[in-house]
């Protein structure tokens, strides 16, 4: 015996002789190295959970942000709708502008004063509403302003965030009122009163999304910047105007991703324009950096962790798996002598035992195949024997055709013609693929021998095509038909056999019908597929041997179907499928 080694006898004096034992300490260590690491994985996962809770929050506020701006211009188009021609300020102008200049002054004066009232009204029950105008594309004037305008005032410049049935909304803008700094947005609607006068109306409303922006940014200590987009991306207002300039075009498509050094989330709203919340993925990341150094360290405890339970490891199991392959070897190399190993592991020592028995196992295969190759010999010999066999009795054949020619006996030359094609075909000597039409040509030639032995009639209708050359399984036509001159036609019978396609059912229907004496119910029932009294009794050998064949070459794509009436005849059917090409 050999001994291995000092780390096995000290693993033997604390109890640890198998390897499961030795195994435990080992992972017990490795099972705190990547404790540490799971501990660091997890941090990381719980991290990303708060990456996740930034992008719920963004979500959030953006939504939040879309809401206001909708519920604003929904509070503009109100007000424009009241100063069209069908609203109630839009009604008075209406009436102002149909009087003309040669109106009663006073009235007009009347009405003047209800238009700016009704608009005051207006002002006054929305809060943020501030500039309320018409304004004439003409001549560039406008009336009845609820506000001094200023004097840099031009309201074609205005930028549009989105448009429709000439209503167009105007992102966060200065007001255009003289002696006010609020950031506003704005609705502008063309209208046409009756006379032809052309307006468009200019309403605006007190925008918080600057001031809400900066609240946000300061709460959560990252530079959110929030983008107004029309239709086509470009945008149209920024609140961080040095991050992402107005008229840059961005390609956003979905409700969040990246984009350059951005993160964002999107949103549509109802009147066409996009809202997009934007954040610098550096402060998305900004923990995430602070925590790389850490979890660099982490990795490399570990690494040096994993690096010892390696080594040891392989103290513990490579050096006895060495000697393994050794013997491995040296069993390639034909020595089959026993082994006179021990480690002083319980598990290796048995392995080394099995490979003794092994090792004797194969010595007895190998006795074993020598046998076995004595007997493949022998059989070969028999094979060549039983080939000589059929060979000799084809020459044979061949020689009393050849003596019939010659003494001028043409009944039996033809029927020993016939029969040695059908003995060719059905030993298998012919190398052609069998196709319907040589299964007929070897039907035929069988009913030929038949014909000079009894009397019956045969008749053979086959529709020509070229389903005749598909193949098909090898012998299916002969035993059918000779199940039925042999137990079934009477003297004087008749043998019908129809073969014709069926483009309906894409199938090929083989109909064999004679009129003899037919089967009983009992006997019927016997040539069923997989009749256990038909098996043990050996009826239906023929038939059986079709069936088998059909399935082998079809699957279950073929059937075969018999129908027979006492004194009145047997009909089998076979429906082949189109399509088969396998060669048998």
């Amino acid at each position: 015996m050999r001994n291995l080694g000092l780390l096995h006898r000290l693993f033997n004096a604390f109890g640890l002789s198998s390897l499961r034992k030795r195994t435990v300490v080992v992972l017990a260590v490795g099972f705190l190295g990547c404790s540490i690491l799971m501990a660091a994985v997890s941090y990381n996962a719980i991290y990303t959970m708060q990456q996740n809770k930034i992008k719920t929050s963004m979500a959030f506020d953006l939504y939040q942000q879309s809401m206001k701006l909708t519920q604003i211009y929904n509070s503009l188009l109100m007000v424009t709708q009241q100063m069209t021609p069908q609203g109630t300020v839009g009604s008075l102008v209406e009436t102002y502008f149909s009087t003309g200049s040669t109106g009663d002054p006073f009235n007009r004066s009347l009405l003047s004063r209800s238009i700016s009232y009704n608009i005051g009204l207006i002002t006054f029950s929305n809060p943020t509403m501030e500039m309320v105008m018409y304004y004439n594309p003409q001549n560039r004037l406008t009336s009845y302003s609820n506000l001094p305008l200023r004097e840099d005032f031009t309201l074609p410049t205005l930028v549009n965030v989105a448009g429709n049935a000439g209503i167009n909304y105007q992102p966060p803008h200065q007001s255009l009122c003289r002696f006010c700094s609020d950031q506003v947005v704005s609705v502008t609607r063309e209208i046409a009163f009756s006379d032809g006068t052309q307006q468009v109306i200019y309403v605006e409303a007190k925008s918080d999304i600057a001031t809400d922006m900066s609240t946000l940014s300061s709460s959560v200590n990252m530079p959110y910047v929030l983008l107004l987009t029309d239709p086509e991306g470009v945008v149209k207002y920024s609140s961080d105007p040095t991050a992402v300039p107005s008229g840059q075009k961005l390609a956003l498509t979905g409700d969040s991703g990246t984009t350059g050094h951005y993160i964002w989330q999107r949103t549509q709203s109802d009147y066409g324009y996009e809202l997009a919340l934007l954040l610098p993925i550096s402060s998305y990341n900004h923990e995430l950096y602070a925590w790389k150094n850490h979890m660099f360290l982490i990795l490399g405890i570990a690494l040096l962790i994993l690096l010892s339970i390696a080594l040891l490891l392989q103290r513990l199991i490579n050096r006895p798996l060495r000697i393994f392959e050794l013997e491995m070897r040296a069993l390639g190399r034909g020595r089959l002598s026993a082994m006179q190993y021990r480690t002083g592991i319980f598990e290796f020592d048995r392995l080394f035992d099995q490979f003794d028995r092994m090792k004797r196992q194969i010595q007895q295969l190998i006795l074993d195949v020598e046998q076995k190759e004595k007997k493949r010999h022998q059989l070969e010999i028999e094979k060549l024997a039983h080939q000589i066999n059929p060979h000799f009795l084809m020459n044979a054949l061949y020689s009393v055709r050849w003596l019939a020619v010659m003494h001028r006996q043409p009944e039996i030359e033809k029927f020993v013609s016939s029969l040695t094609f059908l003995l060719s075909y059905n030993l298998g000597k012919s190398q052609e693929t069998a196709t319907l039409r040589s299964e007929i040509e070897v039907m035929r030639a069988y009913l030929d021998l038949q014909q000079m032995r009894y009397d019956f009639e045969v008749e053979l209708e086959i529709e020509e095509g070229s389903y005749l050359d598909r193949p098909v399984a090898r012998f299916i036509l002969q035993p059918i038909v000779e199940n039925a001159v042999t137990h079934g036609l009477d003297e004087h019978g008749k043998l019908e056999i129809r073969i014709a396609p069926d483009p309906a059912t894409h199938t090929i229907q083989i109909v064999i019908r004679d009129d003899g004496k037919g089967l009983s119910q009992e006997t019927l029932a016997l040539l069923q597929p997989e009749t256990q009294e038909q098996q043990q009794k050996g009826r239906g050998i023929g038939l059986r041997y079709v069936r088998s064949m059909l399935e082998s070459f079809y699957e279950d794509k073929a059937r075969i179907q018999i129908n027979s009436t006492p004194h009145q005849g047997t009909t089998v059917s076979m429906y082949l499928p189109y399509g088969k090409e396998k060669a048998v």
